[in-house]
C-alpha cells in the first residue's frame, strides 16, 4: 500500500490525473535531490590548510612574538625575562637574558633589528646577533612597540598617554598625546603611517613626521593593533571583545565579536589576512574580507601572533610556555622561504621635534562609542556564494534543473488532463 499522500497510481495502468500527479510528486523529491548535490556542506577551496612545523617550549609564558616578511627570523619574548630569535626551522639562534618581564616585541620586516618594551619603561635595541645597540628610557611603561624596515624608525606606546617615535640611535623624533594610556603601537614598513590605540576607545592613524590623519572610536579600550607593510589597512582588537580591521582612511572594512576576550592580532605585511589569538586557547585566520578560513586549538591561550607576506606562515605564542610556527603553502610547494624583500621607496622624513609647537591635529575629546552596522558574525567558513563563485553557480543550476522538471511535469499533466 502506497504511504498517504504520495498519490501512486493502484495500476501501471491507472488514470492520466494520477500519472499526472505521479510525476509531478516525484519532481518534488528530485528538485531536493538537485538541491543537496549543488550545495556541498562546506566549501574546501576557500579554506587555509594549515602545517604545524615545529613547537618550541621556553622557561615560562610567552607573551609577544614577531615574524620577518619572508618568515626567515621569529623572535619571541617570555615571561622567564628572556628574548628569543629563531629561524623558520625552530633552531634558536639566540637568546637575551634581559632579566625583566617583557611587554612587547617587534621585529624589523628584514630582520635586522629588534626592539622590546619591559616594565622598566625602557625600550631595548638588539642587532641581528643578539647584541645591545642601545638602551631608551621613556618615563613611562611601554605598553606596545613597532618597527620599520631597516630599524630606521621605532614607534612606542606608553601609559603616559604619548606614542614616541625614535630613530635608529634612540634619539626622540616627535610624540603624540592621546586622551587615555596609549596601550598599542604599530608602524608601516616605510615609516610613513604610525597606528596607536589608547585607553580612550580611539584608534589613531599618524604621519611620519606626527601629525593626526584621523581617529576611529571603538567600543572598547584598544588592547592590540597591526598594520600593513604600507599603512592601508589596520586589525585593532577593543575591550569589547571585537576584532575590527579599517582601511587606510579610517572606514570600516569589517568586525568580528568573539565570545571570549582576543589577545593578540596580527596582519599580513600585504593585508591578505588577519590572525587573532584568543583566550579560548584558539588562533584564528580571516582573509580580508573577514571570513575565518582557519582555526587552531593550541596549548594556552594566545598571547601572542604574527603572519609573514602573503600569510605563508604565522607564529604563536602561549601562556603554557610554547611557540608554535605554522606553514600554509601548499604541499607541493618547497617549505624554504624566499630571501627577497618587497623594494620599498625610500621615507620622506616630515620631523616635529617634541619641544617644537605641535602641528598635529590635538586627539578628539572622548566621544560616546560609534555604533557600526558592517558587522560580521563570526562563523565557521562556508562555501562562498559571490556572484560567479563555484557554490553560486551550483546552486543556480540545481534551481534551473529543478524548475524545468517542474515545468516539464506540469505540461505533461495538463496535456494528459
Amino acid at each position: 500500500m502506497a504511504p498517504p499522500g504520495w498519490g501512486y497510481p493502484s495500476s501501471m495502468h491507472g488514470s492520466h490525473e494520477g500519472r499526472g500527479r505521479s510525476l509531478l510528486t516525484l519532481a518534488i523529491p528530485a528538485l531536493l535531490i538537485l538541491g543537496c548535490l549543488a550545495v556541498p556542506g562546506s566549501a574546501q577551496g576557500s579554506l587555509q590548510k594549515g602545517s604545524l612545523l615545529w613547537t618550541h617550549v621556553t622557561g615560562n609564558a610567552v607573551v609577544g612574538i614577531a615574524i620577518t616578511a619572508d618568515a626567515s627570523r621569529v623572535a619571541a619574548i617570555s615571561d622567564d625575562a628572556k628574548v628569543y630569535l629563531f629561524d623558520i626551522s625552530g633552531n634558536v639562534l639566540w637568546t637575551y637574558p634581559l632579566g625583566l618581564r617583557m611587554n612587547s616585541v617587534a621585529l624589523a620586516p628584514d630582520g635586522s633589528r629588534v626592539a622590546v618594551g619591559p616594565i622598566d619603561g625602557a625600550v631595548y635595541f638588539l642587532a641581528r646577533d643578539g647584541t645591545l645597540i642601545w638602551m631608551k628610557p621613556t618615563g613611562a611603561d611601554v605598553n606596545g612597540i613597532g618597527i620599520s624596515l631597516g630599524g630606521e624608525r621605532i614607534a612606542v606606546a606608553s601609559s603616559d598617554q604619548r606614542v614616541r617615535l625614535l630613530g635608529s640611535d634612540g634619539s626622540l623624533l616627535w610624540s603624540y598625546t592621546a586622551n587615555g594610556a596609549m596601550t598599542a603601537a604599530a608602524i608601516s614598513a616605510d615609516g610613513r603611517r604610525v597606528a596607536c590605540g589608547s585607553e580612550d576607545y580611539r584608534v589613531y592613524l599618524l604621519d611620519g613626521g606626527g601629525n593626526l590623519l584621523w581617529s576611529y572610536t571603538t567600543n572598547g579600550r584598544i588592547r592590540e593593533i597591526a598594520i600593513s607593510s604600507d599603512g592601508t589597512s589596520i586589525a585593532v582588537i577593543s575591550s569589547d571583545n571585537t576584532v575590527y580591521l579599517l582601511d587606510g582612511e579610517g572606514h570600516l572594512a569589517w568586525k568580528n565579536s568573539f565570545t571570549l576576550s582576543p589577545l593578540s592580532i596580527a596582519i599580513s605585511p600585504d593585508g591578505s589576512f588577519v590572525a587573532v589569538g584568543s583566550s579560548d586557547n584558539k588562533l584564528y585566520l580571516f582573509d580580508e574580507r573577514g571570513i575565518n578560513t582557519w582555526t587552531s586549538v593550541l596549548d594556552g591561550t594566545v598571547n601572542g601572533v604574527s603572519l609573514s607576506s602573503g600569510g605563508d606562515y604565522a607564529v604563536a605564542g602561549t601562556s603554557s610556555s610554547k611557540v608554535y610556527a605554522f606553514s600554509f603553502l601548499p604541499p607541493a610547494t618547497p617549505t624554504t622561504p624566499s630571501t627577497a624583500l618587497t623594494t620599498i621607496p625610500p621615507p620622506v622624513w616630515n620631523v616635529t621635534p617634541e619641544n617644537t609647537p605641535p602641528v598635529n591635529t590635538p586627539a578628539p575629546a572622548p566621544a560616546t562609542p560609534a555604533t557600526e552596522t558592517a558587522t560580521v558574525t563570526l562563523t565557521p567558513a562556508g562555501p562562498s556564494m559571490e556572484p560567479g563563485s563555484p557554490a553560486f553557480i551550483m546552486v543556480v543550476t540545481g534551481i534551473l534543473l529543478g524548475l524545468t522538471a517542474l515545468v516539464i511535469a506540469g505540461m505533461y499533466f495538463f496535456r494528459k488532463r
